[in-house]
C-alpha cells in the first residue's frame, strides 16, 4: 500500500514539472512589442502617416528617439524668438529729494532727451514760508534705455522709490494686427467692386459698405499706433520735492498774524472796492430808470381830480358873511 501511493505521487510530480515547462517555452516564443505585430493603426484605422513625418517614424535600433525624445523636441526652439514678439508696455513712478528741485528737473530733462526721450508734461513750484520747492515731470522714454535712466536718475539724486510695472499687451498687438490686415483687404475689395458696379444701386450700396470699412480701418489704424507708441516709449511720473524748507519755522508770532490780518483787510478791501466798480454802472442805470418812473407817476396824480370831502350828516353849515351882518 505505501509503495503504491509513492508511485502516485511521483507520478503527481513528475507531470507537474512537465506543465511547468512547457509554460515557460511558449512565454519565451511569444513575440515582443513591435516584432511580428501588426503596426498600430492611426485615427483614420489606416496605417499611420509616417511617410509625411520622416522626423515622427520609428528608426531601426532607435526606439527610444521615437518615444521619449520627440516630447523634448519643442525644447529646441531659441528663446530669443520668444522674447522679439512679446510686447510689453512699462510704465511707474520715481520720487528724488534734493536740494534745488528746478535744477534738477532741467538735469532729469537732460538726461532723457540725451537717450531718445522727451517729456510730455512739466509742472513746478518755488519754495514758499511754509512749503519747500518741487518740481513733476512725465518722462518718455524708449524701453530699452528705461535701466540706464534708472542709473543715471540714481547718480544725479537722492532716489527714495521707484515704482515701475510691466503690462503684456503681445495679444492685444497680434489681434489688432490681424484685424488691420482683415479690414484693408475688404477695403481693398470693395474698391474694385466700386470699379465694377454696373447700376447705380450696387454703385450707391457699394459706396455706403467702403465708407463704413474705411472708417472701421481708420479706427483700428489709430489704435494700432497709440499701442505700438506705448510699447515702443515707456511713460515714468518723477516727482522731485526738496530736502529743505525755507522760510520761518515753528509756530507764528502776533506779529506775524497782525501782518496777515492787515494783509487780508488790504486784500478785501481791494475785492470791496472792485465790486463797487463793478456795481456802478448798473446802479446808475437803476437810478436813472427810478427818476424816470417818478417823473412819470408824479404827472399821473397832478392830472387826477382832487376828491371833495361830503358834508356830515346834522352838521351845521355857518356863513361867515352872515354872521358879521348880524353883529
Amino acid at each position: 500500500m505505501t509503495r503504491r501511493h509513492l508511485s502516485m505521487a511521483g507520478i503527481v510530480i513528475a507531470g507537474t514539472v512537465l506543465l511547468t515547462g512547457c509554460g515557460a517555452m511558449g512565454a519565451s516564443q511569444a513575440p515582443g512589442p513591435g516584432i511580428g505585430m501588426p503596426a498600430p493603426a492611426n485615427e483614420s484605422g489606416g496605417l499611420p502617416d509616417w511617410a509625411g513625418e520622416p522626423e515622427s517614424a520609428p528608426q531601426p535600433g532607435n526606439e527610444e528617439s521615437a518615444g521619449g525624445d520627440m516630447g523634448a523636441s519643442g525644447d529646441d526652439v531659441p528663446a530669443e524668438a520668444a522674447d522679439e514678439d512679446r510686447a510689453v508696455i512699462i510704465s511707474g513712478n520715481l520720487s528724488m529729494r534734493v536740494g534745488d528741485p528746478i535744477q534738477m528737473a532741467d538735469a532729469v530733462t537732460d538726461a532723457a532727451q540725451s537717450r531718445g526721450g522727451s517729456i510730455d508734461r512739466r509742472a513746478e513750484g518755488a519754495s514758499t514760508d511754509f512749503q519747500p520747492a518741487w518740481a513733476m515731470l512725465t518722462v518718455r522714454v524708449p524701453a530699452a534705455q528705461v535701466q540706464d535712466l534708472l542709473t543715471a536718475l540714481r547718480a544725479l539724486g537722492d532716489v527714495t522709490e521707484v515704482d515701475l510695472g510691466e503690462e503684456v499687451v503681445t495679444n492685444q498687438v497680434r489681434d489688432l494686427e490681424v484685424r488691420v490686415n482683415a479690414s484693408r483687404a475688404s477695403v481693398d475689395r470693395l474698391t474694385q467692386l466700386l470699379s465694377t458696379a454696373a447700376d447705380t444701386d450696387t454703385l450707391l450700396e457699394v459706396e455706403a459698405q467702403l465708407t463704413q470699412r474705411t472708417s472701421e480701418l481708420e479706427q483700428l489704424l489709430s489704435q494700432q499706433r497709440t499701442l505700438t507708441d506705448q510699447v515702443a516709449m515707456s511713460t515714468i511720473e518723477v516727482r522731485i520735492s526738496s530736502t529743505t524748507v525755507e522760510g520761518p519755522t515753528g509756530t507764528p508770532s502776533f506779529w506775524d498774524g497782525l501782518v496777515a490780518g492787515w494783509g487780508a483787510f488790504l486784500a478785501w478791501g481791494a475785492a470791496a472796492l472792485f465790486a463797487l466798480g463793478q456795481a456802478l454802472p448798473t446802479l446808475a442805470v437803476l437810478a436813472l430808470l427810478a427818476l424816470v418812473v417818478w417823473v412819470i407817476v408824479r404827472r399821473i396824480l397832478k392830472r387826477m381830480p382832487q376828491r371833495t370831502t361830503p358834508p356830515v350828516a346834522g352838521a351845521t353849515i355857518v356863513n361867515p358873511t352872515t354872521s358879521t351882518v348880524s353883529d
